[in-house]
């Protein structure tokens, strides 16, 4: 199942550059944002449909946390994967009501980006 592409938003260059490699050899094509507001001008730019969204919680313009409520008002429906080195439980607590949305420990593997990109695009969690 094709997810279409992968906007990844990190603003630390080597991770993102790293996830955008991850993405590839999964077969997919991705976008890269270094920032918030540089994420949803992409996310609102005309034609652009994005089957995922791959963001970090630690972004230098805005908190992820509200990132995420942005993302979910224009795009009620569409997938987050949430990468972050916190505390996981404390993570998804605070995020849980966003879904359908997942939540990738830093530091990530293939592996388990593929887990939770196959869960998050088969079940609609």
């Amino acid at each position: 199942m094709s997810l279409g592409r992968i906007l990844v938003v990190e603003d630390e260059i080597l991770i993102r550059m790293l996830a955008v490699d991850m993405l590839l050899d999964l077969g997919h094509e991705a976008d890269e944002a270094g920032t918030a507001s540089e994420a949803l001008e992409m996310l609102k730019a005309p034609g652009a449909i994005y089957g995922l969204v791959l963001l970090d919680l630690g972004l230098p313009d805005k908190r992820g946390d509200d990132l995420v409520r942005e993302i979910r008002h224009s795009h009620a429906d569409l997938p987050l994967l949430v990468a972050s080195g916190e505390d996981q439980s404390e993570v998804k607590a605070r995020l849980q009501e966003f879904a359908p949305i997942g939540f990738l420990g830093k530091p990530y593997d293939l592996d388990g980006m593929k887990a939770n990109i196959d869960r998050l695009t088969a079940s609609g969690v």
